[in-house]
């Protein structure tokens, strides 16, 4: 008599539990219904044990269930491939903690279509439902593996929310699974890698880089160089991270590539004067240059998701990767010149000299036209 009580009180707390998230999820529907959930954002409640998740994705994720081909998809269609695409959310859109993936309950799809023709077709698909948590407080990982095809389908933001904390996170397809409310040390280390390796896989930030440090006309000019370049950079980025400076990356791109050729030139220039430049001159070149980057560099931070609680610390440690990156360059230059030397003379280091600046300037040119086009 005592099991069957036991086991009756568990039958009803079970039932309890999934009527409750039913009842959440059917809140969230009715509000995301009413206010309609921006294309690319969601949200992901942490309540107890469960993690409340509702999220706009594009329609272009799925592939196969347009079958008409008009980038949209209808009431009809959601229908018949609605098994597909629920399989896909369970594959694309997960909660991990240190056991593994937690089980998605509940999940719901529907068109993110107005109130007034809510069976209108829609390019973007509305998902709900619960991940289950093994329990409150453990360190928690989310992965998206959901992105569209267009390049404004390319990131996702998600706003976490946990009692009165939030945290905003931006998935990319390079930056699929992100950390929740990581410790301040581990949020500052992760940006300082970022930041780190920006500087090897922004090519045009590396060639900047290069040009500057392959100028030729001594390591004390180089210094002040990098200096100014810090200094300028640091002060764009700082302000478009707080938003006091936009400018549309249809003009930072090619403004980027197009001070690889300004600086690149100038160089090759003075050298076919076989003068040296006036330091004054060349600082202040190196430091309009820097602004511009700046600006690159904001657009990339904030393509990895900051949260207002940690703007400065993911600023800070950006920065510190960037000027960690920017030292590692010296070295490498540091250490191919004096192996170019050792192996090959002084001629040899003479020639890279003179060749640097015309393949920096052939490079940019081709960069400046693509970006401007």
């Amino acid at each position: 008599m005592h099991e069957l009580c036991k086991l009756s009180c568990e039958t009803i707390l079970r039932l309890f539990k999934r009527l409750a998230t039913v009842a959440v999820l059917w809140a969230c529907t009715t509000s995301a219904q009413a206010h309609i959930m921006v294309a690319q954002q969601g949200t992901l409640n942490l309540l107890g044990d469960g993690a409340f998740l509702v999220m706009s994705l594009p329609i272009s994720a799925f592939v196969g269930v347009d079958d008409d081909g008009d980038g949209k998809l209808s009431a009809a269609e959601l229908r018949t491939h609605q098994a597909t695409i629920i399989a896909k959310v369970h594959r694309g859109i997960s909660v991990l903690d240190e056991t593994g993936a937690r089980p998605l309950q509940g999940l719901m799809v529907n068109l993110s279509s107005p109130d007034e023709s809510p069976d209108a077709p829609s390019a973007q698909l509305l998902v709900l439902g619960r991940f289950a948590l093994a329990a409150p407080g453990l360190k928690l990982r989310m992965r998206v593996d959901l992105l569209g095809t267009a390049q404004s389908e390319q990131t996702l933001q998600v706003k976490v929310l946990r009692g009165s904390e939030a945290q905003w996170l931006v998935f990319s397809p390079t930056h699929p699974e992100r950390d929740l409310f990581a410790p301040k040390w581990k949020l500052f280390l992760e940006f300082t890698q970022w930041g780190f390796l920006h500087i090897f896989a922004g090519f045009d930030h590396m060639l900047f880089l290069l040009v500057v440090l392959v100028s030729g006309w001594g390591w004390r000019h180089v210094v002040l160089s990098l200096t100014c370049f810090t200094a300028g950079h640091a002060m764009t980025l700082a302000a478009s991270v707080w938003g006091l400076l936009v400018v549309p990356a249809t003009l930072v791109e090619p403004a980027i590539a197009a001070t690889i050729v300004g600086i690149a030139g100038f160089d090759w220039r003075m050298r076919q004067l076989k003068r040296l430049p006036v330091y004054g001159l060349r600082m202040a070149l190196v430091f309009a240059c820097s602004l511009i980057h700046g600006l690159g560099l904001g657009a990339s931070l904030a393509e990895l998701g900051l949260d207002s609680q940690h703007r400065m610390l993911s600023l800070a440690g950006f920065n510190v990767g960037i000027e960690m990156g920017q030292i590692a360059v010296v070295g490498l230059v540091a250490v191919a010149s004096f192996a170019m030397r050792r192996l090959w003379g002084a001629t040899c280091c003479d020639w890279g000299l003179r060749v640097a600046p015309a393949v920096a300037i052939s490079v940019g040119s081709i960069w400046f036209v693509q970006r401007l086009v």
